[in-house]
């Protein structure tokens, strides 16, 4: 029979204890297995051994282990997080300037840099592109990868509000425009304007359909601000649905592997159904914490969740006018609409809040930034297994795991462009942190943990033969698809790291 050896270590500095576990194989390999017990222990060291939760049966080999979530780093995870901004409605910033006054938002509490510019910034002549020739662009896209934020896009067309008119010159010697405030903006269902238009965009997604840096883009551009609103027709260009139809096909084709987002407004029933049914759009929501954006229209933003991820984004700012101003004094100050700007989103399940410009980013740190943490504890996903029970026999590993996200949002696993590529799994990394076996669960769908939710899976996986030596045991939530977005990082307090986001939970040693 197998004999089972284990001894209970407990250090004084950790909250973790170490179970050593001897088995033998019949006429088979002798296998050694370590597996940490993660405790929550508190936070006066005790040397009680009661204070430890989990269970040990020597009998059948079984060892649970129990982690203790993290709720306060900032996991930068893709597809959520606060958002730095580059707003080019006031034309733009120098790059060098704009990360020194970003530097620690950036790097300590954002996720995401959103660039939200007119097109004949990105486009200045035909076939002119920014990210080929234009180096403060470089240098603004290279800042944000460089603090590990990843990127998003919305390219606007309405010269309205915009220091400079928001579409190339050639676009204008054909096609048919308006003239307002001195500036010219293409009716958006101009024939001529769509086809040049659908080019950039194709343009656009040859450069930045890049699941590694980007998250989403948005899908449409109209309007003021590119929120579709307030936009004027030809009267003989095509129908609004098929100019909708145009730009929407066009941004679904050009990125196919990023999230496709399009601005939460009222629609024609046969352009929701387009948008939001036949392409699987997410829904972004401008003007939040405003009348402009009331509780009917909170509701119905929210039924899109948890199918969909939510992006928020704040109605006022800027460094021009005062908060106590705004809707008969509703706010004394910038810190209250902050505070309410967080309650809100986190209410309505959002993914994302922006942080937005330096003027806004230097207020919440100054006013507001256990609003900030706040949203970065709450916001978006935070994904965890609370227990891990693992069992060998028969050279093969049993293991049940159970997981949660403590986040308000959701990890948008299963949005078309992502295909399901996230999965829970576990792996074998020998003594050079190499992979070399790895089992993927099919239990467990991380799109699925909302709420209070847990889900638990029971599996069992075959040991394959290595050669001898120790090798580590690791859990992950990993990205199933090559070249593509980062492994997600889980909410362990912590975590002894392996490799990437690979998290060690125990060695197995064969001779």
């Amino acid at each position: 029979m197998a004999k089972d050896i284990y001894s209970i270590n407990i250090f004084s500095n950790y909250s973790f204890a170490f179970l050593y576990f001897k088995i033998i194989f019949m006429g088979h390999k002798l296998i050694y297995l370590l597996i940490p017990f993660i405790s929550i222990l508190s936070s006066c060291h005790k040397e009680n051994t009661n204070d430890i939760q989990g269970d040990i049966n020597p009998e059948n080999n079984k060892i649970q282990i129990l982690f203790e979530v993290d709720k306060e780093t900032n996991l930068k995870n893709p597809y959520m997080g606060w958002s730095l901004y580059s707003e080019g409605t006031y034309g733009i910033e120098r790059a060098e300037s704009y990360w020194t006054s970003q530097d620690e938002a950036g790097k300590r509490y954002a996720g995401v840099y959103y660039l939200r510019w007119p097109w004949s910034y990105l486009e200045s002549e035909e076939g002119k592109y920014a990210w080929d020739y234009d180096e403060n662009f470089k240098s603004l896209i290279q800042g944000a990868l460089d603090r590990g934020l990843r990127l998003a896009f919305r390219i606007f067309v309405d010269s309205r509000d915009c220091e400079d008119e928001a579409v190339p010159e050639y676009v204008f010697k054909e096609g048919n425009y308006f003239t307002e405030y001195n500036k010219r903006t293409p009716y958006p269902n101009d024939r001529y304007f769509l086809e040049k238009y659908t080019k950039f965009i194709e343009a656009l997604g040859k450069k930045f359909n890049d699941p590694s840096i980007v998250d989403y883009i948005d899908c449409a551009g109209i309007g003021k601000w590119g929120e579709e609103h307030t936009f004027k027709l030809e009267k003989d260009g095509v129908s609004r649905y098929e100019m909708y139809q145009t730009i929407s096909n066009a941004y679904a084709k050009a990125f196919d592997k990023v999230i496709n987002v399009i601005n939460f407004t009222e629609r024609e029933p046969k352009e929701e159904n387009l948008l939001m049914n036949e392409l699987e759009f997410s829904p972004r929501r401008d003007g939040y914490v405003s009348k402009y954006f009331p509780v009917s229209q909170q509701e119905s933003f929210v039924s899109h969740f948890p199918s969909k991820i939510l992006i928020a984004e704040a109605c006022y700012w800027g460094g021009s006018y005062n908060i106590w101003e705004q809707e008969n004094g509703k706010w004394k100050s910038w810190k209250d609409y902050y505070t309410e700007l967080v309650d809100l989103a986190l209410d309505t399940h959002a993914n994302y809040l922006d942080m937005r410009t330096p003027t806004e980013t230097s207020r919440l740190l100054q006013t507001n930034r256990d609003d900030v943490k706040r949203f970065i504890s709450k916001g978006g996903y935070r994904i965890y297994p609370k227990r891990i029970t693992a069992n060998i026999h028969d050279n093969k590993i049993s293991i049940e795991h159970t997981w949660q996200n403590v986040g308000v949002g959701v990890l948008p696993n299963n949005n078309k462009n992502l295909r399901f590529k996230y999965k829970v799994a576990f792996a074998l990394f020998n003594d050079k942190d190499e992979l070399v076996q790895q089992w993927n669960s099919e239990k467990v769908e991380v799109s699925e943990l909302v709420g209070n939710k847990t889900i638990k899976g029971e599996e069992t996986f075959d040991l394959d033969s290595h050669p001898e030596g120790t090798y580590k045991i690791g859990v992950g939530i990993i990205n199933t698809l090559p070249n593509d977005s980062k492994d997600i990082k889980l909410a362990i307090k912590r975590p002894k790291i392996i490799k990437n986001e690979w998290v060690y939970i125990g060695d197995v040693e064969y001779k």
